[in-house]
């Protein structure tokens, strides 16, 4: 390899490397930032679940179709929780992964099953898996307002209540520290984990009264309990992207360094094969004369 393009190779190198740094940067002020969002939201989605847990136990005189249960279940509903950009490492693929197994199961279970894709990037990979996408939303704010991704959710949850599906799943990634996440599937409806924990068993259960009748409360309250777990799998998610996208800038940014480093010391070694050359040469030369 010639000098000249050693040397444009490291000048091309090292402006990547402003690149790559400068995104691991912005990243982790995002993950800051999502991170807060995400633990700032829980005590709320604590206590809509306590006042479920509490409302559940109290058994008004209405089923609400949010705890219904269908067997046989034919026909289920997926909520998949992307990203809307990439350079996040294998965040997104761990969990379409995940996702295209659940629904190669679902198939040969002889299961329908129809997706909402929250996030561009899922979009693309499940439709070539064959997935029946039916909503779809893309290009998330960075604060998360509960109207960008409303419609992708509307639809399965319609599709539960009106009785065309009989179950509805959300996966997502979840963030277990400040820099590991993991992939998770859970179920959303029907709701079956209104179950009290130790400290609301030593409270006393306040009383509840129901006017003019409990339908229109019941339904009220659980529809805000979805939607909370709904908004908290996409705040994970969007806090693991940052968390993943750190990690994937930093070991670009470092991988950079030590192509530089082994672009430089080849460059000082052709240069100075190139100069003991020439001197042979006029060695030579010198000697001919």
């Amino acid at each position: 390899m010639h000098v000249r393009e050693i040397r444009a190779k490291i000048g091309s190198v090292t402006r990547t490397r402003k690149i790559t740094r400068a995104m691991e940067m912005m990243a982790r002020t995002k993950m800051a930032a999502a991170q807060r969002r995400a633990r700032v939201f829980r005590p709320y989605a604590d206590r809509i679940r306590a006042i479920a847990v509490r409302l559940h136990e109290d058994k008004p005189d209405y089923a609400s179709a949010f705890l219904a249960r269908r067997t046989p279940v034919t026909r289920v509903g997926l909520i998949v929780v992307s990203t809307d950009r990439g350079l996040c490492g294998a965040l997104n693929s761990r969990l379409l992964l995940k996702c295209s197994e659940a629904l190669a199961a679902w198939q040969q279970a002889g299961m329908k099953a129809e997706v909402s894709v929250v996030g561009s990037r899922g979009i693309g990979p499940l439709h070539r898996h064959g997935a029946n996408i039916v909503a779809r939303t893309g290009v998330l704010a960075d604060d998360l307002h509960f109207d960008a991704f409303f419609g992708a959710v509307t639809v399965p949850l319609g599709g539960f209540l009106n009785g065309q599906l009989d179950e509805v799943y959300i996966a997502y990634n979840h963030l277990s520290s400040a820099l590991s996440y993991e992939p998770r599937f859970e179920r959303v409806l029907p709701i079956d984990d209104l179950k009290p924990d130790s400290k609301s068993i030593a409270e006393p259960p306040p009383e509840y009264i129901y006017e003019p009748d409990p339908k229109p409360v019941v339904d009220a309250l659980l529809l805000r309990y979805v939607e909370s777990l709904v908004y908290q799998a996409i705040a994970e998610n969007n806090a693991c992207e940052q968390c993943a996208r750190v990690l994937a800038m930093q070991a670009a940014t470092d991988n950079a360094d030590r192509m530089i480093k082994d672009l430089t010391m080849l460059y000082h070694k052709t240069r100075q094969a190139e100069i003991t050359t020439e001197l042979c040469d006029i060695v030579s030369g010198a000697s001919a004369v």
